[in-house]
């Protein structure tokens, strides 16, 4: 019979073996769980990227820096509002012509892509075409509207009349990373902005995509289910020898994409034309290039050179119309209110930079999920024509011809260009 210690003792000992024992039982079965979800990643990986309001998985950054997005008003869809521009409609059939002046140049000339004179809003293809442009500056004041490009505006060469019904229009299709001008000297001097985002007062967007059919741009979850568990009439990988690639002249970016791509290189190959690579294909040559790569490659990374707030271009839009997944970089949530679901890849979805590429490799290896991604292409059209473009100009003399329209001034353009633009440089992980 055991004494009092020994009793104790023995009951420490036993106390501590179950202990022991229940701590292995749990850790055995944590990875019992930590393995089958490795599993079920590598045989079973989502359908589609989960998209969360509450974070963000980001590989550039350490917390999230998404911004309130902008929406357009009066619409669900940003395309709508672009469909609604070319339903626009004279008021007045007997209105008399509105008058624009284009005041100064703009990459070269001072045409701003629909030219001169009292038939050029026709010729672009505008509804309410009752306007006539002009670089002219006589009799400055007598102008409807004078729009001025941001990057070559400046103090020292400004109108020297101005009369109260005239709309002075601030327009620009660079990102607002680049300080070109110190908008600060720009208080009380604008009416409207004509720009790519989709808070201006008349937008101007590289490009938008718009169902062809009646299919939503955003379908639920339950329908995207539907959408992707059809098998495509098209091997879209068939063919594909390459991995990835990527277009590009400007070595310079704030968006730190040259960094993010030579991390990206170390897992996988990323062939480089232009400027900043080794590879070469004529600028020139834009459209066969492009098609280029969709016949050779899976990925091609469609990155801009700043991260600010309905940035996207043709580097997104161009290859859109393509056989090739793209994939971007975007914190502001405007690719995916722009394009179908699963239709690209952000690699703000992402933890690391090996975690993109992983992804990419996976893909790369099974052409049933590679598919997947280009489930939208017989239900929607990508838009992104110079008479697309033209669109935001076309807005513009209806504008003018809208006499509900009330006057409405710009205060603070640094305000709304430069801060509002919520411009992100990243940290690359």
């Amino acid at each position: 019979m055991l004494n009092i210690p020994r009793r104790q003792n023995a009951l420490i000992m036993i106390g501590f073996v179950l202990v022991v024992g229940q701590c292995y039982f749990v850790l055995q079965r944590h990875n019992v769980r930590q393995l089958a979800v490795v599993k079920m990643f590598l045989t079973h990986p989502p359908n589609y990227p989960k998209y969360r309001d509450e974070e963000i998985f980001n590989i550039v950054t350490k917390r999230d820096l998404r911004p309130k997005t902008s929406t357009p008003t009066s619409t669900g869809e940003y395309y709508e509002l672009m469909e609604r521009y070319a339903q626009d409609v004279l008021p007045d059939t007997d209105a008399p012509f509105k008058r624009i002046l284009f005041w100064n140049e703009a990459y070269g000339n001072k045409e701003y892509g629909v030219g001169h004179g009292r038939n050029a809003l026709r010729e672009s293809g505008c509804p309410v075409w009752q306007c006539e442009t002009s670089d002219n500056r006589t009799n400055v004041q007598e102008y409807d509207a004078v729009v001025f490009h941001l990057r070559s505006w400046t103090q020292n060469d400004l109108p020297d009349k101005r009369s109260p019904h005239q709309r002075y229009v601030f327009w620009s299709i660079e990102s607002a990373a680049w300080r070109f001008i110190d908008t600060n000297l720009m208080k009380n001097f604008f009416n409207w902005t004509m720009t790519y985002r989709w808070d201006s007062d008349i937008v101007s967007p590289y490009g938008y995509i718009k169902p062809s059919g009646g299919v939503p741009l955003h379908p639920t979850h339950e329908q995207m289910k539907n959408f992707l568990s059809s098998p495509s009439p098209i091997n879209y990988a068939e063919g594909k020898t390459k991995i990835a690639a990527w277009f590009v002249s400007n070595c310079a970016s704030q968006s730190r994409r040259n960094e993010m791509v030579r991390e990206l290189q170390k897992y996988i190959d990323v062939d480089i034309y232009g400027d900043c690579g080794t590879m070469v294909c004529p600028r020139k040559r834009e459209d066969d290039c492009r098609k280029m790569a969709g016949k050779k490659y899976k990925f091609y990374l469609s990155l801009e050179n700043s991260l600010c707030q309905d940035y996207v271009t043709e580097k997104f839009f161009g290859m859109m119309h393509e056989p090739i997944i793209p994939v971007v970089v975007g914190f502001h949530d405007h690719h995916e209110k722009i394009a179908p679901r699963h239709s690209f890849i952000n690699v703000a979805n992402f933890e690391h930079i090996k975690n993109l590429a992983d992804y990419m490799i996976f893909l790369d290896k099974n052409d049933t999920l590679y598919n997947e991604y280009f489930w939208w292409k017989s239900h929607f059209e990508v838009r992104n024509s110079q008479q697309d473009f033209n669109k935001g100009m076309c807005h513009l003399c209806s504008a003018l011809h809208d006499k509900t329209l009330s006057p409405k001034i710009y205060k603070d353009m640094n305000e709304w260009w430069d801060k509002n633009a919520t411009c992100q440089t990243p940290e690359i992980l």
